[in-house]
Formats: structure tokens, sequence, C-alpha cells
């Protein structure tokens, strides 16, 4: 909002007082307020509401003694003024306007695309400031949404944080006529003016109103509160690297309290991607008890559901939950599903207007060296697809590094198994039990052991181990020659990637899940260039086990599904190959994976070259298993009896066979 000179309206009260009678205040949180403490003389004569009182103390402890004699100075002055959130912005223009005359103040927020832009008043400011005018900006995001020239050129920038317990205390006597006592420290926390105002009521009393306020800041405190269903930091098992970086990170808070470090050289980001259940959300609750500050949950989706789901709306709830961990500074701020935050590439332009401004936010309040957030916070995200996020805002200064948190090995399961069983089955190896359930997750263990805690509740007994490997294995209906189709196709998978040179095998196992009859999990080889023998090998591993079906019978549908089958993977690989790598006939770049699924759908051309290729391999496929099948067949023997393989077992079967002298080629497979 722009507006030049408008004349004071003072209706039903008097001109308020010259800024000489304007004390600075002084920060008392938690002290006694004396009887004859002199704050802000706000507006003479009867009670006052908190929500004209509110805004001209917090920005007159703001200025300070020396930034009122600065106003008081004259011509020429421009001053911008970063107010806690929205709401404040034109109650913070009208205590502005009580203070002095202003040439032109500009109020924004960011409720209007076309004029809340850095670009829009540059001219009318440098005339102003020529001239030698008196102007100001108030906005949340001043460097956003302000002129970019009144930033630039201001002689005062003013932050308000949120109100100190000085500021309360002046809005509870004006608003009472009675002064407070003792106010809790931090009352205020990160109450918006709207829920102050609400809280502090003409007429109440002091002792009533900070029980409101209390009560407000309860409802809307998104903190955790840590207590002993939060496991102990070193007792968390499977994080690997995401580990090491959450101890670095306990370890440099430490230091900063013993001022061993100083917090600028905290790392101060993080972002954890992985698939679903991997236990994300557990290892960032670890760390902030093990670091013994607050932690701060929030999500794109609560910021919608919290608000009138618009533009306004959502960006009001992402700011706010930004100065809620602010208020309780130092302090981590958890970003749940960060995915949600889209890449600004992917959107049309219509979904570009809607989310460019939280994205522009998200990249500010991130950013470690320069938001008025990082003198405070650790912000760290988690998301299950990395590919999603827009490239900037996991860029190095923002939530970066990024790191992911692979599936737990069969050591790490023992580990996550014992952590959740807490005292039940202490007599029990659980090797066993964690080979059973190889590839599984965190929140897969939690379900199991509550599950079989559940089992042994209803009959009235304690928990036994059948209890466990009930859960993790429902009862087997297969029939025989089932079971041997399974084992069969998951041994050809597992020789494929030990004799194809493409991974290793972490394990196997045909144990009847929840949602899979089989499971071959393996550590492929990193690759930072990949040929397309090795891109063509991958394929190869994924379509071996429909050409042992092939081989000993006829295929079935375990090859196929929707997602994540052997199908799927083995088409998707062919598909970038040709679409993305530039390692077929074309060295068009088709787009991201998502762009090259919708491309094979839609061009006929693109589908006869992958499907050509897929056919040519599973005639290798076929060929491998032809040549291997004594091995093959020797695990499926083992996967039959046993119903699950280490990886070290596998290698074992093989050594074997190579000492026999059957023929085993490791590593030097041709697929071209």
């Amino acid at each position: 909002m722009t507006q030049d000179t408008p004349k004071q309206r003072l209706v039903g009260r008097r001109r308020p007082p010259p800024i000489d009678a304007l004390d600075p205040l002084d920060p008392l949180d938690g002290q006694t307020y004396a009887a004859d403490d002199t704050l802000l003389v706000a507006c003479i004569g009867g009670l006052r509401p908190a929500r004209h009182t509110l805004p001209r103390a917090a920005l007159a402890e703001a200025l300070g003694a020396a930034g009122l004699r600065r106003l008081r100075e004259g011509a020429g002055l421009a001053l911008v003024v970063e107010v806690p959130s929205p709401d404040w912005a034109t109650h913070v223009e009208a205590a502005l306007r009580e203070l002095c005359e202003w040439a032109c103040i500009w109020t924004r927020v960011g409720a209007s695309r076309s004029q809340d832009k850095t670009t829009e008043g540059n001219d009318r400011v440098g005339r102003l400031l020529g001239e030698g005018a008196r102007v100001a900006g108030v906005s949340q995001a001043p460097t956003r949404y302000l002129p970019a020239t009144l930033v630039a050129a201001a002689d005062l920038y003013v932050r308000l944080g949120p109100p100190s317990n000085r500021v309360i205390a002046h809005a509870i006597r004006e608003a009472t006529g009675r002064r407070p006592r003792r106010l809790p420290p931090g009352l205020a926390g990160s109450l918006d003016l709207d829920t102050l105002s609400a809280s502090i009521r003409i007429g109440s009393t002091p002792r009533a109103i900070v029980a409101r306020i209390r009560a407000a800041e309860a409802a809307l405190d998104g903190t955790d509160t840590l207590g002993t269903d939060v496991p102990p930091l070193e007792q968390l098992h499977g994080y690997g690297q995401a580990m090491v970086h959450a101890q670095a990170l306990v370890r440099a808070i430490d230091a900063w309290r013993q001022d061993a470090l100083p917090w600028e050289d905290v790392p101060r980001a993080l972002l954890l991607h992985s698939h679903p259940g991997m236990g994300k959300t557990t290892l960032v609750r670890a760390i902030a008890k093990a670091a013994r500050l607050p932690l701060v949950s929030t999500s794109v989706a609560e910021w919608f559901q919290g608000s009138d789901g618009y533009l306004g709306g959502a960006l009001r709830a992402a700011e706010q939950s930004f100065q809620r961990a602010f208020a309780k500074g130092p302090a981590i701020l958890f970003i749940d599903e960060t995915e949600s935050i889209p890449n600004r590439a992917t959107l049309d332009n219509r979904a570009r207007d809607f989310w460019t401004p939280i994205v522009d936010f998200m990249l500010t309040a991130v950013e470690t060296s320069s938001s008025p957030y990082a003198s405070k916070l650790i912000v760290i995200g988690a998301t299950n697809h990395l590919d999603a996020l827009d490239p900037a805002l996991i860029r190095p200064g923002r939530l970066h590094p990024v790191v992911r948190i692979e599936r737990p090995t069969a050591a790490d399961l023992v580990g996550i198994f014992r952590e959740k069983l807490g005292p039940d089955l202490a007599e029990h190896d659980l090797t066993g039990v964690a080979h059973l359930a190889a590839g599984a997750t965190g929140a897969d263990v939690a379900a199991w052991v509550k599950g079989a805690r559940s089992r042994a509740r209803a009959e009235g007994r304690r928990m036994i181990l059948p209890d466990l490997v009930l859960e993790i294995a429902p009862p087997d209906e297969r029939t025989e020659e089932e079971v041997r189709i399974c084992a069969r196709h998951e041994a050809a998978h597992a020789c494929a990637v030990q004799l194809l040179g493409a991974g290793e095998v972490r394990s196997v196992t045909i144990a009847m899940g929840r949602d899979s009859a089989g499971k071959t999990r393996a550590s492929l080889h990193p690759r930072t260039i990949m040929t397309r023998a090795q891109s063509e090998a991958l394929t190869i591993v994924a379509l071996a086990g429909r050409a042992m079906d092939a081989l000993c019978g006829a295929p079935n549908s375990g090859a196929g599904g929707p997602y994540g089958s052997d199908l799927s993977r083995a088409t998707s690989q062919v598909a970038v190959l040709h679409a993305a790598f530039g390692l077929g006939e074309s060295l068009i770049h088709r787009g991201n994976p998502e762009e090259i699924a919708r491309a094979l759908r839609e061009d006929p051309a693109l589908r006869r070259v992958v499907e050509q290729d897929l056919q040519r391999l599973y005639a290798k496929a076929q060929a491998f298993v032809r040549e291997h099948r004594t091995l093959i067949e020797a695990v499926a023997d083992r996967l039959v009896e046993q119903r699950v393989l280490s990886g070290e077992e596998v290698s074992r079967l093989i050594q074997i066979h190579q000492r026999r002298g059957l023929p085993v080629i490791r590593g030097g497979h041709d697929a071209r």
C-alpha cells in the first residue's frame, strides 16, 4: 500500500506525545516490573486495546534511543521495518505515522503479485529521497516485496521479532490499568498479533491475560516433548552416513555450548532422503534430544490445513512455523515431506504463479548465511522423493548436505528389532529373524513388533518368538511347486547380480511377505559414468527371473506388476538408455524419468526401439540362465530349505561351484 502524507486522524483522542516522550525499552524477561517503571506513553486517557499498543511499543523498543533520535532529526531518512508476520504490517505503518510525518510508506506483504515487486516504486524512492523527503517500507520480507532501492538505501533497518516481555507488560497495563508482577520468559513466543490482541483484553486481569497467552501458545505449539519414547541417538541402528552427520551435529552443538565453537560454524541445515518408513523422523527427534534443543515440526500439508488454503494463508502459516521455531531458538525446525515444495521447472504457468512465493520464501528462509533465522535455527528437511525438489532448495548454503538413508543390513535389523522389542525376547538371538526380514525398514519392524505383542496379549500370555516370526512371514499357503518357482526366480536374479558384476547381493528370500512372494536385495556398484554394456547388464539382471521361469516351465505373472516389478524396471532402464543417456541411436534428451515414461506411452517410435532392445536382452537373459542353470538350481534348493539366504551364503555357493569346475563366469559377461 502506497500513500502520500495523509493528514493525522485523531478522532476522540489527543495527538500522541512527541518522540522526546518515548523511552527506549530494556529487555526484562522474567524479571519483576517495578512500580515506577515507565514504558511507552502510547495514548492519553482510558484503557487502550493491544492491537494499537503492541506495534507502537515493539517499534520503539527495536528503534532504541539512537533510532528514536534519528527519526527526530528530520528530512532525508529512509527506514525499513521487518515485521514478524504480515498481520503486523498495517499496524506498524499506523505506529510510524503517529511517530512523525512521512512522504510515503510502502506496506507490502505479498498480497498483490503485480504491485508487490522489488522493481515497483524504485523511481519514486529515488525522487523522494533526492528531494530530502522521509520514506519508509514495512514488510515481513523486505528484500522480497519492498522496492529494491529503498532496501539498498535504508538509513535504518529495524527488525521486529516476537514481542518481548517488556512490550507485553506494557500492552497488559494499557488494557487493564494494572501492572503484571512477573511474566514467564518469552511469554509471547511466536503468537501472531491477532492472537495476542485477542488474549490481551480490556477490563481483564494480568493473571487471566497471561493464562490466555500461555494457552494460545500451547495450542499452536509444534514442539516435540521428546520424552521416553525417543530412543537415545547411540541406540539407533541402520542409518549409515546419516548417523555420521547426526553425531557431528550433536558434537558441534556441545562445542558451541562450551564456547569452543561459534554458532556460525555449527552445521545449520541437513536434508534426509530415503524410501518411506526408514526412520527419518525418529532420527531427527533423537538428534534434538541428544543436542538438548527444542524441536518444532511442520510440513507443507500443515501450512495449507492450518490456513484458509489460499496462497496468502499458506505463506502466512509457513512464516509462522519459522517464527515459532525462531522464538524458541536455538532450536531445530523439522520440515517433513519437503517434496511437497515443487520444482519450479516442472510447473506450468498457472501453477508457477501460485507456488513461486512459497518456494521463494523457503529459499530465503533456509539460507544459512543470510536468513534472519540463521542466528537461531537448525533446519532439517526430509523427503521420499529427492528428484521432485527444486535444485535451488538443496544447493550448498540451503538444505544441504543431502544424505541418503539406505535400507538396513541384517546386522542393522538385529539392533532395530532389539530396540523396538525392549525387554521382550531378551533371551533370544535375533540373527535368524533379521535375515528373514531382509529388506525391511524400521517402520516394518515397528509394525511387526506391535502385531506380535497384540497377538500375545489377545491370548493372555507373554510374547514368544513364533509370534514375531508369524508377523514377518505369515503362513505360506503356496504349493510346493509354487515355492520352487519363486525360489528359482529369485535365485536367477541373485546369480545374475553376482556373475554379471552388477553389484553384491545382500539377501535373498522367498518368505511370503505382505506385498511379495520373494525378494532379492542387492547393492549395485555405484558408477559415476556407465557404458551401454553396463546399463544393459542391469536389464539382464531384471529379466533373469522371468527367463528362469520360462526355462523351467512357462513365464508367469511374477515378473509383472504396475510398480517396481521386474518388467517395469527393465522397461524403464532401456527407455532411459535411449531417451536420456544418449546410448542408443538418438542423442535427443527426452527429460526426467516421468517425462520419459510419458513419451513411452505417446511415442510409437520410442516404444518400438525399447521393445526391440527388451527382446534382445531377454534372449541374453535366457542364454545366461541356461548356462548357469546348475548353480541357480543349487541356490534355489537352499532357498526352499531355509526361505532366506544372506549375500555371503550366495557367494559361498558360487565359490563351491567354482571349486568343482562347473561353468561360472564372474564379471565378464558380455551384455552387448
